[in-house]
């Protein structure tokens, strides 16, 4: 599916009377479509968190000229429309021209979309997916968002989940925050601890991460080993978000912060899995530091005070190394993300800490 026909498909069934829109292009591709007024652009341009310097510039640029309407001035118009579509259920109240879109990666296995709307005067936000793998994920995204409203403030409450013959919807109220700049993860780690929500243990090996992190490390000699020692160690489950980085929390103006994206969230997960992430998402995709020395940035975080406080406090008393190559594993046989070379490296250098 090309960009165009996933942005008609999106507006066929969000917004098929708006004629006109811009566009904002990033290595060449589209990136996000956007409305023609001025709160509906500064609102769709939210969906967007660039971590680069530059990128930022532009966007910043670019929310100061739609406070004038002149956004027109750096983007170029785009034509695409979509034939009505109704979703079940009807969503009958979005307003139209407010719509705007932000695209997946075409790297993905599931093609996406996040739009921003009005829908009866109240601004929402919209994850759609395409095909039955992508309604699969939404409805599990959705179960997820209905069991942890009891348990937690920091996730979005739902709306709705819509779909068509090939294509689902997932409602949620457009939230606004503060991003979480580089180097920031006080509020992070205070969350981490507050998302401990159980008392009782269980071994490692009885947690929901526990194939995917054994179909990871299975494949390396010095992985089986690691199994053998990580399986028996005894951890509090906690809540666990799968993709916990900075540019998926807003901080809300009473310091408290909301996770997005709980497509990979459930009740009773493996801690250390979003600590680790954490950093090492910044480490690796922002700051493009090679497997080495994004892992020993990582270990030297993890021995900080607060980090350390919350890994014992979860049941991870030894080497940091170990909830580092059981994150990589989980991200990895989960399908997640592509860990391959960073494992070897990571196991690499636990052998080494090991042997000295």
């Amino acid at each position: 599916m090309t960009d165009t026909e996933l942005l008609s498909r999106v507006f066929g069934i969000l917004d098929p009377g708006a004629t006109q829109r811009y566009s904002l292009r990033r290595d060449g591709r589209l990136l996000l479509a956007l409305p023609t007024t001025g709160e509906s652009t500064t609102r769709a341009l939210r969906l967007y968190q660039p971590q680069r310097r530059l990128a930022r510039w532009m966007v910043a640029a670019l929310h100061g000229l739609a406070r004038v309407s002149w956004q027109g001035c750096l983007l170029s118009k785009l034509h695409v429309s979509g034939e009505p579509v109704a979703l079940n259920p009807l969503l009958p109240g979005i307003e139209v021209g407010t719509c705007g879109v932000l695209l997946g990666s075409p790297e993905h296995r599931i093609r996406r979309a996040i739009a921003s709307f009005r829908n009866a005067g109240q601004w929402e936000v919209a994850k759609i997916s395409f095909g039955t793998d992508g309604a699969r994920i939404l409805k599990q995204e959705a179960r997820v968002l209905k069991e942890l409203q009891s348990l937690t403030t920091s996730a979005p409450s739902l709306l709705g989940l819509h779909h068509t013959a090939d294509l689902t919807v997932l409602r949620m109220p457009y939230l606004t925050g503060a991003p979480i700049s580089p180097g920031e993860s006080d509020d992070a780690i205070r969350l981490l601890n507050e998302w401990i929500t159980n008392d009782f243990e269980l071994s490692a090996s009885g947690f929901p991460e526990w194939e995917a992190i054994q179909s990871a490390l299975c494949d390396f000699e010095t992985g089986v080993r690691v199994l053998e020692e990580i399986s028996t160690i005894q951890l509090k489950p906690v809540i666990c978000h799968g993709d916990f980085a900075r540019w998926n929390l807003l901080k809300q103006l009473n310091g408290g912060l909301i996770v997005l994206d709980w497509e990979w969230g459930h009740e009773m997960g493996m801690p250390g899995i979003d600590l680790v992430h954490y950093f090492l998402q910044d480490a690796r995709l922002v700051e493009r530091l090679k497997p080495q020395n994004a892992i020993r940035k990582t270990c030297s975080l993890l021995e900080s005070p607060a980090c350390k406080s919350y890994l014992q406090k979860t049941g991870w008393n030894g080497n940091p190394l170990l909830p580092i190559i059981a994150c990589l594993a989980y991200k990895q046989g989960a399908g997640h993300q592509e860990n391959a070379e960073i494992l070897m490296v990571c196991l690499s250098l636990l052998n080494d800490a090991e042997e000295a």
